[in-house]
């Protein structure tokens, strides 16, 4: 399976990953020609599938997928082959989104995300988990005490516990417990 879109009625623009896709267009196979880090910082690609503007599929020709699933954290991604092989052999390969909730969320915050005294930035997931435990690590390039507050179903805000900006970008991972995949 891939992330394949398709337009519904006009030329979509999608700068981050650096292209516009013509109307009409059906099928256009995105895991094809961008990485899994590309399509998930393509904030544009998100908003014009949740507006309708592009439709999104899982399979080659497959059934059109309820906008309100997409999610831009790429959550629904089983696996991203990367063994040597055709193009075709290295895709992203997403997870039946009807077969249950959503187990892990991951993501990433880019230094200018943070802000206030200590820097903070709030984390916002694409689909929420159902309910409020899940657990939370937190890794970046920058030596301190990373910590969290403010958990919701929706979302958490990551503290640097410092005054500084970070150097690098900070990543992090929800894992819900008790929620299947």
């Amino acid at each position: 399976m891939g992330l394949y879109v398709s337009t519904t009625g006009t030329d979509v623009s999608i700068p981050e990953l650096g292209f516009t896709l013509v109307h009409p267009a059906t099928d256009y196979a995105l895991s094809d020609q961008f990485s899994i880090e590309d399509i998930q910082g393509s904030i544009t690609l998100t908003t014009v599938i949740r507006a309708g503007t592009l439709a999104w599929k899982k399979t080659l020709g497959g059934g059109v997928q309820l906008a309100a699933d997409y999610d831009p954290d790429l959550l629904e991604a089983d696996a991203l082959n990367l063994g040597p092989g055709a193009q075709a052999d290295r895709l992203v390969s997403f997870k039946d989104l009807s077969s249950g909730t959503l187990k892990q969320k991951t993501g990433y915050k880019i230094p200018t995300d943070f802000i206030g005294n200590p820097k903070k930035a709030t984390v916002v997931f694409g689909t929420a988990f159902a309910s409020g435990t899940y657990e939370i690590s937190l890794s970046g390039t920058d030596v301190r005490i990373w910590s969290w507050e403010s958990l919701t179903l929706s979302g958490f805000v990551i503290n640097t516990n410092a005054n500084q900006i970070p150097t690098g970008n900070v990543h992090w991972t929800a894992t819900a417990t008790g929620e299947t995949a």
